[in-house]
């Protein structure tokens, strides 16, 4: 997620700056144009004065006909002003050609003046003075009709740069709005992705932990396709507790059922045990009797059996109800597991079950009782030979493993390649009496046995099983004396 948000940022920022840019060089192109326009125009200002002051000097002869002081004084002036207005525009062109015309102008500005100033000192002579006049007049008319004609061709090229700089205003002005809508709109999109992003994996968690807070702790929060690793944590992590949540309120309530049943157990087998001591009684003496038909004793052997079989089943009710706490040794574990091994070999040969361990010698010594874990291992095992009808291979694995929340514990797998057990089985196999032997061999108080031992052990047993391929007893037992597991 943090990857995705970084490049969400960058490309927003590489839009900002490839927009800036654009937005600075059309900036830079506009401001260009305007300067260049604005000179143009101030060029233009001064064409304008240059023809004001050439016309005001042009009036001023024609009325001033009486050279006084005043009136020379003031001619000078004008054409002082004339000159800094035709000096002005040379100091603002530099292409030649324009340079050369304003050259020109400057020359007859110069033979203007030298007239006007040969015509205010000329002597008394009317026909003179008129002569001199005259060309003063043609100079300025023609300085007029040059500066004109300069103004007119400037002001052809000052329209058409109007409108070359309006042109890129408008352009300009355009880029502007496109980039701002283009950036406007993949911030837009870029945040909608991003949203979203978040948006989903917060609703499957959100749906996660009210599904788990209604009860549903089998939920698992699908992180396939999630994008960002801090989602996909929380979602592993969120299945490990609810998966830890439901194996160990499994264990509670078997506990529970166990220990209810327990003492429901040891009232039974007082009250009946009786009775059928009774039976077994009697019926030894209807054996023992000769006036006893033959085909009627072949009645009470069967009363016998069945009641010796009822015996035996008390008997181990009242074992797994007398339950008493483990007498703790340290040993190799899997020493304990080769001798559990060797007690059931040859029943697994006759099987046609191959039993292979993977038992690693380096793990450490764990506190166990012997007798009460070997009869753990040996039920698991029969289980799993039961259900390898037709051949198969019993894998016992030994491994430590380190948990997050407990201390470290070491498992002691069984994976068979027998039938499975079918999901609708796994709440229930752990309970007395529940088996599924169809051929009443089993009085389903093996792994109910075998459940509390490992508890008693501050350990679990973990199943996993598939229907058709086999299935997997864990037998889990913490490293430390006297340690639990929660």
């Amino acid at each position: 997620m943090k990857k995705r948000i970084f490049r969400g940022l960058g490309l927003i920022l590489l839009i900002f700056i490839v927009g800036s840019a654009i937005a600075i060089a059309s900036i830079t192109k506009t401001t260009s144009s305007m300067d260049r326009l604005i000179m143009l125009h101030q060029i233009e200002i001064q064409r304008e004065r240059l023809i004001i002051h050439v016309q005001q000097v042009q009036s001023h002869i024609y009325r001033s006909r009486a050279r006084t002081g005043k009136n020379i004084d003031l001619l000078i002036a004008q054409a002082q002003e004339m000159d800094k207005a035709i000096n002005a525009c040379l100091g603002c062109h530099h292409a030649p050609e324009l340079t050369q015309g304003l050259l020109a102008i400057k020359d007859t500005s110069d033979e203007y003046k030298a007239a006007i100033s040969r015509l205010f000192t000329a002597s008394a002579n009317p026909g003179r003075i008129s002569a001199l006049e005259r060309r003063a007049l043609e100079l300025g008319q023609e300085l007029i009709s040059m500066t004109q004609g300069m103004a007119f061709n400037a002001n052809v090229k000052l329209q058409h740069k109007t409108q070359e700089t309006m042109a890129v205003i408008r352009q300009a002005t355009r880029i502007l709005y496109i980039m701002l809508a283009i950036g406007i709109s993949l911030a837009l999109i870029i945040a909608y992705s991003l949203a979203r992003s978040i948006d989903i994996p917060c609703q499957k968690l959100v749906d996660a932990t009210r599904r788990i807070a209604a009860g549903d702790l089998q939920h698992k929060v699908d992180t396939r396709g999630t994008e960002g690793e801090e989602f996909r944590i929380v979602g592993d992590a969120l299945n490990q507790m609810t998966q830890s949540l439901y194996s160990y309120r499994r264990q509670l309530v078997q506990s529970a059922k166990l220990a209810a049943i327990g003492e429901l157990a040891t009232n039974i087998a007082y009250e009946v045990n009786n009775p059928l001591t009774g039976v077994l009684g009697y019926t030894g003496l209807l054996l023992k009797s000769d006036d006893v038909p033959e085909d009627k004793k072949e009645h009470l052997r069967t009363i016998e059996r069945e009641t010796l079989h009822a015996r035996e089943i008390l008997k181990n009710l009242l074992d797994f109800a007398r339950r008493k706490p483990p007498r703790l040794v340290s040993l190799d574990i899997c020493s304990v597991v080769e001798d559990s091994v060797s007690l059931v070999r040859t029943q697994a040969r006759l099987s046609g079950i191959e039993i292979s361990t993977e038992c690693d010698g380096l793990l450490p010594a764990v506190a166990v009782d012997p007798d009460e874990i070997k009869q753990v291992f040996v039920n698991i095992m029969n289980n799993a030979i039961f259900a390898m009808t037709g051949g198969g291979r019993l894998t016992i694995r030994c491994t430590r493993e380190k948990r997050e929340l407990d201390s470290d514990v070491i498992k002691i797998s069984f994976e068979d390649t027998g039938i499975g057990i079918p999901d609708t089985y796994l709440d229930k196999i752990f309970d007395p009496f529940f088996t599924t032997r169809v051929d009443g061999s089993g009085t389903g108080l093996g792994l109910s046995i075998s459940f509390m031992i490992v508890r008693n052990h501050g350990g679990m047993i973990e199943v996993e099983s598939s229907v058709g391929k086999g299935s997997v007893f864990t037998v889990v037992l913490p490293i430390e004396a006297g340690g639990r597991i929660a």
